[in-house]
């Protein structure tokens, strides 16, 4: 009995022995808790068939977590292979080896630059160790070839957003402290970030506009402009700008473009009377178009010629004179332009007469102030005929206006008739005043 014991005993132990040496150790594996992007499919075609299924296999085995036979199977592809380099990349990466795991996805992405995965894989680990910069150009890289790739796109969205609402904040903090250098840098930063940030561009335009760095400013406010061609605060800051960089035209097309959003602003329409009138750009009246047809002009008329020929020269007066009977006028800025230098006199009762007929004596002594007035203001103007050669029989030498009309023919501005007649009681037509001012115009060129 004993001896059937032993025996009991002894096949037990046999058989477990047996059964355990014929069977396999099978070992559990974790895969990896990271996010595992697979390669593009339009990437793994550019293999041969044999690369295709090692890659493959050792990638099967890669997200499974075992490691060993993830290696076997992508040390097929050589070292020199960018998806060998990505699948090493992910075996450091899952032993937390992060700088080793960094150097092969660089690896992967100097061999093949359009290797997604691989800056997946650099994501991964700038994120983990909270490289914000970095992580950020990751992201960026990958949503230029993938717009709305699934994992990158929301981190970028909100990594984008909360260092651009950081550095605008701390912005803000330096342009109170006046600290402008390290505003501007700030800034420069956030649109590094958010390239469309308005509030950064504003930011960035006023700072450089406060420093009269004009064209710095105005780079910014064509962005902003480019970004909100309807936001009349934005439209203003910029016509302002262009005009104190003195590009009056620009400024101009912009003021008229705010005019068409707020109609009813008297700032923005003085604004563009000034520029049109430093641009000598002057919106004619049809009474204007009329003078040619006259067979006599009047005072407002005359106004009118010189305040339209001369523009560039005449001043836009400080202190408008006060003149009582031209309101119902069409000629009425003119008429102040032209009073306020004065080129034409404003009688003592304060009126203008902006209805009275022109004589040729009347437009010689207003030409001779006009010149002596462009003479004062440094322009050379010559006389044509020496006054001592001429002779004018209808003027008395000590009358008003001998010397306006002697002038006038020494310039050739205005002619003798035979006998030496001026003629000074005679209406000026339309034609021979807009003649004269052209002449004059002429000689000052």
């Amino acid at each position: 009995m004993k001896q059937s014991n032993r025996w009991l005993l002894f096949t037990m132990i046999a058989f477990f022995l047996i059964t355990a040496s014929c069977a396999t150790f099978q070992k559990n594996y974790v895969p990896p808790t990271f996010y595992l992007e697979s390669p593009q499919p339009v990437l793994l075609a550019q293999m041969s068939l044999e690369q295709r299924i090692a890659f493959e296999e050792g990638w099967k085995s890669l997200k499974q977590g075992n490691l060993d036979k993830a290696r076997k199977e992508l040390l097929k592809l050589g070292e020199g292979n960018a998806f060998f380099n990505l699948g090493e990349g992910y075996c450091r990466l899952y032993e937390n080896r992060s700088s080793d795991a960094e150097a092969f996805f660089l690896k992967a992405l100097e061999i093949n630059p359009d290797l997604i995965a691989a800056r997946v894989g650099l994501g991964t680990i700038y994120e983990k160790e909270g490289l914000k910069d970095k992580l950020f150009l990751q992201l960026r890289e990958i949503l230029k070839k993938t717009p709305e790739h699934s994992w990158a796109k929301p981190k970028y969205d909100a990594l984008k957003n909360e260092m651009t609402q950081n550095l605008l904040e701390a912005a803000k903090t330096y342009l109170n402290q006046n600290k402008k250098d390290q505003a501007r840098q700030t800034l420069l930063q956030a649109l590094f970030y958010s390239p469309d940030s308005v509030e950064a561009h504003l930011l960035l335009a006023r700072l450089y506009r406060s420093e009269k760095n004009y064209a710095q400013a105005l780079t910014h406010y064509q962005t902003l402009y480019s970004f909100l061609p309807r936001d009349k605060q934005v439209l203003r800051e910029y016509a302002e700008t262009l005009e104190e960089n003195d590009d009056l035209s620009k400024s101009l097309d912009l003021y008229e473009k705010l005019k068409e959003l707020a109609p009813g602003d008297k700032q923005v329409q003085e604004k563009i009377e000034f520029l049109r009138n430093q641009l000598g750009i002057i919106e004619l009246p049809s009474m204007y178009q009329a003078i040619p047809q006259a067979k006599a002009i009047t005072r407002q008329d005359l106004a009118a010629i010189l305040a339209v020929k001369f523009n560039q020269y005449l001043p836009q007066p400080a202190t408008p004179p006060i003149i009582v009977d031209i309101s119902t006028s069409w000629a009425a800025k003119f008429i102040i332009r032209v009073a306020a230098v004065p080129l034409m006199d404003i009688y003592d009762n304060h009126t203008f007469e902006p209805n009275r007929v022109v004589t040729r004596a009347e437009l010689a002594e207003t030409l001779f102030r006009l010149i002596n007035y462009l003479q004062g203001k440094g322009k050379k103007i010559v006389p044509i005929i020496p006054v001592n050669k001429i002779q004018i029989s209808d003027i008395p030498e000590d009358n008003l206006y001998y010397l306006p009309a002697l002038q006038m023919v020494a310039y050739q501005l205005m002619e003798l008739s035979t006998q030496r007649r001026f003629w000074p009681d005679l209406p000026v037509s339309g034609i021979e005043a807009l003649r004269t001012a052209d002449i004059l115009l002429n000689l000052i060129k």
